[in-house]
């Protein structure tokens, strides 16, 4: 339980252990923020660790990276 503030409990649901998992590295992804040009591009099929995507408007192409916690990172290629 954690204090609510003017005496009121909640339940805290980060320290359930029985809580969904975290997709981590198996995150899939539908858009991106090019890191070169700050372009939004949206992709038609999603992609995920290891997949090679490109850039609609600058063109340059990137290897995206997903960390256990299921951030994405662009590599330019």
């Amino acid at each position: 339980m954690v204090s609510g503030g003017r005496g009121k409990q909640f339940d805290d649901a980060s320290d359930d252990e029985d809580g969904p998992a975290r997709p981590g590295r198996k995150r899939r992804f539908s858009e991106f923020e090019c890191p070169t040009c700050s372009a939004h591009n949206p992709m038609g099929d999603a992609f995920g660790n290891g997949d090679d995507v490109f850039c609609g408007y600058c063109g340059q192409s990137f290897v995206a990276i997903v960390d256990e916690d299921g951030a994405l990172k662009l590599k330019e290629t």
